[in-house]
């Protein structure tokens, strides 16, 4: 069920896409996190979690021992504490990583060197997950490591999704109804499917966020939303922006 975001979370990583983002001067006025809550929750699904996802490049650095340094400094910078931290190995990637809580939001911060040309190519990624009652201290939160990285002449580049559940369990054709209404709500063009028998996703372009990604260089892609029909209770929907980067 998974499997589709799972491999956009890899293209992400690889650069294989472009991802365009606003200054910080020109956010919209409301949080995307609040709009795809809103879009979730009028189209009968119950708002279940919101998961922001922050992403910066942090340039290359030499072996494992570099990351950790690099990693610990940006923790120190962050507010991050660190004395739970773990550097393990993941196939041929080497990660940095922290769990935190702050005000019911649980955080990861993590730092991936990517081996390429003897060296590494060293990402941050923040991730913040909470209920939807916890949205306000999520925009909080993710606007304090926003400013953070903004200083240190870093481009951030964020990725919001929210999760719900509708009480029945959906046919495929009512999975593409109420993610159809979703795209009017949000005023948005359908761009690509794919589907089987318990799963449903559309991606699309909303001029309601300026941040983008580009597919094959031209095409301007900002939302994403999935459905899957749970084999215990109901039906999962989740909505992304620019791309879901959760599993679904």
């Amino acid at each position: 069920m998974g499997k589709w975001s799972g491999w956009w979370i890899v293209l992400l990583l690889a650069a294989g896409v472009t991802v365009w983002r606003m200054p910080a001067e020109a956010k919209p006025e409301r949080p995307a996190a609040a709009q795809l809550l809103d879009a979730v929750e009028g189209s009968g699904a119950e708002g279940v979690s919101i998961q922001v996802r922050i992403r910066t490049e942090l340039g290359q650095v030499s072996g494992p021992a570099q990351i950790k340094e690099l990693a610990e400094a940006w923790a120190h910078r962050l507010d991050i504490p660190v004395p739970q931290a773990e550097l393990t190995r993941k196939s041929n990637l080497h990660v940095y990583q922290v769990l935190f809580e702050r005000q019911g939001v649980q955080g990861r911060f993590q730092v991936t060197g990517v081996p390429r040309q003897g060296a590494y190519d060293a990402y941050l990624v923040l991730s913040l997950t909470g209920a939807p009652d916890s949205l306000p201290y999520i925009g909080v939160i993710q606007d304090a490591f926003d400013k953070a990285l903004i200083k240190a002449d870093l481009i951030p580049q964020i990725s919001t999704c929210v999760r719900g559940m509708y009480s029945v369990k959906l046919s495929v054709d009512q999975q593409e109804g109420k993610i159809l209404s979703i795209f009017r709500t949000l005023h948005a063009k359908e761009l690509e499917r794919l589907q089987d028998e318990t799963v449903v996703s559309i991606s699309g372009y909303t001029p309601a966020w300026k941040p983008f990604i580009a597919l094959n260089g031209k095409t301007k892609m900002n939302v994403q939303v999935a459905t899957h029909r749970d084999s215990q209770s109901g039906t999962w929907i989740t909505v992304g922006t620019p791309i879901i980067t959760a599993e679904y």
